[in-house]
Formats: structure tokens, C-alpha cells, sequence
């Protein structure tokens, strides 16, 4: 029981400090929508903050990867639709692996 103890206050923790960050956002958020000159960034931002994962990993990736972002970056530009992209994404992964 002693070695499960810290390891259950590090899970607390971490689950405390995820819903902090959260709630603080969201609240920094709703003080800051008001000004004019940051919607545009605020707008951009979950574009960004997606790019900011996607990037990376594809960067070191194989063909299959490098299409599936081709095809997710396309849609989302095409549609502005986040859920058809992804979707199409892991469909593209889905079938290379399979090929």
C-alpha cells in the first residue's frame, strides 16, 4: 500500500492541475473575448494549437502519415470542418496500415 500512496496523490495532482488550467482559461477567456483586436487570434487559435501537434510527429513520419496530414490539412481548409478531416485522416492511416 505505501508504494501505491504516492502515486495516487501524483494522479490527484495531475487531475487537479489539468482542471486549474482549464477553468482558468476559460475564465481568462470570457475577460478577454471583449477586446476587439484579439478575436481574430482567439479564432485561430484551436487551427493553430492542432498544426502545433500534427507537425511534429508527421515530420519524422512515412509517406502514409506525411498523406493522411495532406488530406486533413485539404479537408480543413476545403470544409472548415475539424471532424470531417480527422476523420479522414485516421481513415487514410487506417488504410495504409492495412495495404
Amino acid at each position: 500500500m505505501l508504494e501505491q500512496y504516492p502515486v495516487l496523490v501524483a494522479i490527484g495532482m495531475m487531475a487537479a492541475i489539468v482542471y486549474a488550467t482549464r477553468l482558468s482559461g476559460y475564465l481568462v477567456g470570457l475577460q478577454i473575448r471583449h477586446i476587439g483586436w484579439l478575436r481574430p487570434i482567439l479564432e485561430a487559435l484551436p487551427g493553430c494549437a492542432f498544426m502545433a501537434i500534427l507537425v511534429p510527429a508527421v515530420r519524422q513520419g512515412n509517406i502514409a502519415e506525411i498523406t493522411a496530414m495532406a488530406c486533413v490539412v485539404g479537408l480543413m481548409w476545403l470544409t472548415d470542418n475539424v471532424v470531417i478531416a480527422t476523420v479522414t485522416g485516421m481513415i487514410v492511416l487506417i488504410a495504409s496500415e492495412t495495404l
